[in-house]
């Protein structure tokens, strides 16, 4: 094996300018104001992202809209605010492409200071080939909005935070219209969320040519794992399928969480990228990959613009390669898997492995040697850099405390099974970047067998965002065709509450589909599906009124029989509560996730409930556990010490 460490010239010079360029007397006496121009080089109007601070630590507001919980705002080359006369600090930001200026202004009583910002630019990714984009935006996703938004300062957002493109994900905008807000170096464009229902999770289609035909829609959701379903219709439009917020809210499976995701990887098609904004979403990405899904890396915000606590667009965002800023090859690029992630900052990770790039593939002899070659560029000082593959992190490189741009080189073997490689970079302000993966396929190689998904939820929702009385188990398995499932089981302390099997049939109550149907309450029912002629994947609800530890357990026609974690009901609780636990599993690779929620008392639901508590609850816990090839990581939140009287169990 042979590591190397190759440092180039610095790209860091000094921070950006702010010139002090003029003051005249003001109307109003006892206060202050800043007058700020914002430009480029050549002397052009910027976009920017601004937060000003005064003596008095108040954050004025200098767009007309209003400023975010954390004070900023955003201006198109110009704006005043009046502010508490003394030391004034201003932050100006145009994009991690951008040196960031943050400097103090001294402000006299009675007085209007004018400066102008020039941000230096300290590297071009467009030349390079790469545009940035945010493709899970909502301008206003309440009814209600503090901040006063509408599409065009959405755009302007997009703009100042270094975007290429926003893909609004609300069908209904306020403002702009139709209006054109694209410009020489930005797009705007509009492809709807997808939100198939309760234990499936949510999906950006980015790059439709148009809506998809309600009617389509519903028919392809009248199915169990309609995610699955949509991938082929989005694909169709000339869209890209994008898993999003996978572990949103962290501890709960039922909403908005990527719950058929396990599922899909199970099957070995989870969509065309999937979003990564943390630890959790990284490892389950990771595990996707071991099982041979070819997926690539993507991330977002879901920013609620009209809130004054989230995200802006861009904070969270997704590289994709393009010959040129257009909007359909930057599509397709994603959905060949041609991209790297971020979280807004300035550090930026490139792949090649041996003269192929992020989502390409390799079929090399087993035995052949192969060379991983990382490009990191960083504004800042890194914390580190690594190589990831099957087997979790497979080379840490020495880069503590380098910046500008850094290569960094691996030497390894091929083996005789598939395999993946990929880059991550952070710096040591938190600010990190990953890239899709390079795929090795070795001559003659398989994909994973014997992988499955076990996912059991006991709680007391109804199929949307209201609150029941009555407690169901929501039970989902699936095995990787050509293994196919024999048997189901629910259990209950080792006993045998319920037996499906497949000759049995369907049960839908009421018409509706068992566990992931939308609206409506829950009746015991149950559904069975293939793939490939192979029955794949099953799906149950059961009514839960005694204590006990309940778990699932399904036999497969190869003989092996798979299991998740039991969980604990506990019928005498007076809490509105949800526990849930999932397993995805197959050769080197086990992900075990487990959850519980709970919030109101049972007896002030009064039914037909109204309200979406249960999304949040004031108690919570989470906790996810991936193994990959012997190397094990960890993380979860909340109170911990709630998980182990309702999780585990027997």
């Amino acid at each position: 094996m042979r590591l190397s460490i190759i440092l180039l010239l610095p790209l860091v010079v000094a921070a950006g300018p702010l010139e002090r360029v003029g003051e005249k007397p003001l109307d109003v006496a006892g206060a202050g104001e800043l007058a700020v121009e914002v430009i480029d080089a050549q002397g052009a109007a910027m976009a920017a992202r601004v937060t000003v601070t005064a003596s008095d630590g108040t954050h004025p507001d200098g767009s007309g809209r209003g400023a975010y919980k954390d004070g900023r705002f955003f201006a198109e080359g110009t704006f005043k605010v009046r502010v508490a006369p003394g030391r004034t600090g201003l932050k100006v930001s145009c994009g991690p492409e951008f040196e960031p200026i943050d400097e103090t202004v001294d402000i006299p009583a009675g007085r209007s200071v004018q400066v102008r910002a020039v941000p230096r630019r300290w590297i071009d990714l467009a030349r390079l080939g790469w545009y940035a984009g945010d493709h899970h935006v909502h301008t206003q996703h309440d009814a209600k909005a503090t901040i006063r938004t509408d599409s065009a300062y959405t755009a302007l957002q997009g703009r100042a935070n270094g975007l290429s493109v926003i893909t609004e994900a609300d069908a209904e905008v306020p403002g702009a219209g139709g209006a054109n807000l694209d410009t020489t170096a930005f797009l705007y464009r509009r492809a709807l969320e997808q939100r198939p229902g309760p234990f499936v999770g949510h999906i950006n289609t980015p790059g439709i040519t148009r809506p998809l035909d309600q009617d389509r829609a519903d028919a392809l959701m009248k199915r169990p794992l309609p995610a699955l379903a949509l991938l082929t219709a989005v694909h169709e439009l000339d869209g890209a399928c994008i898993r999003t917020h996978t572990f949103t809210p962290p501890h709960l499976l039922h909403w908005m969480g990527a719950a058929e995701a396990w599922s899909d990887v199970a099957l070995g098609v989870c969509g065309d990228l999937m979003d990564v904004d943390g630890q959790a979403s990284e490892m389950l990405y990771f595990a996707a990959l071991n099982l041979g899904n070819v997926v690539g890396v993507s991330s977002y915000t879901d920013s609620a613009l009209g809130r004054e606590q989230t995200l802006s667009p861009g904070d969270r965002r997704v590289y994709a390669k393009s010959s040129k800023l257009d909007y359909p090859a930057m599509i397709t690029a994603m959905r060949l898997g041609r991209t790297f992630a971020t979280n807004g900052g300035s550090v930026f990770a490139f792949l090649d492995v041996d003269g192929k790039e992020p989502g390409e593939t390799i079929h090399p002899a087993p035995g052949q040697k192969l060379k991983f070659r990382g490009t990191v560029r960083s504004l800042g000082p890194l914390l580190q850099a690594q190589a990831f593959g099957p087997a979790g992190m497979m080379q840490s490189f020495n880069v503590s405390g380098r910046s500008g741009e850094i290569v960094v080189e691996h030497e390894f073997t091929a083996g005789e099974t598939p395999a993946w490689f990929l880059l991550r970079a952070q710096d040591q302000r938190g600010n990190w970047a990953i890239t899709s993966p390079v795929y090795i396929f070795p001559t003659g190689a398989k994909l994973p067998a014997n992988v499955s998904a076990v996912l059991l939820s006991i709680a007391n929702h109804t199929r949307y965002v209201v609150l029941s009385r009555e407690f169901f188990a929501h039970a989902i398995v699936t095995v990787r065709p050509p293994e196919a499932l024999a048997e189901v089981r629910l259990m209950k302390d080792g006993k045998v509450v319920k037996t499906w099997k497949p000759a049995d049939g369907d049960q839908w109550a009421n018409g509706r589909v068992p566990v992931t149907d939308i609206f409506g309450t829950y009746s015991a029912g149950w559904a069975w599906h293939k793939e490939a002629a192979t029955t794949c994947h099953f799906q149950a609800d059961w009514p839960v009124t005694e204590d006990g530890w309940y778990g699932v357990v399904a036999l497969t026609t190869n003989g092996r029989e798979i299991r998740g974690e039991s969980l604990r009901y506990d019928a005498a609780n007076p809490k509105s509560r949800a526990i849930s636990s999932a397993r995805l599993a197959g050769p080197g690779t086990t992900l075990d996730w487990c959850g519980y929620g709970e919030e109101m008392d049972l007896i002030d639901i009064h039914e037909p409930f109204k309200g979406d508590h249960w999304w949040y609850p004031d108690n919570s816990a989470w906790r996810l556990k991936g193994v990959l090839e012997g190397q094990t990581r960890e993380t979860g939140g909340g109170k911990q010490e709630m998980l182990g009287s309702v999780v585990g169990g027997r």
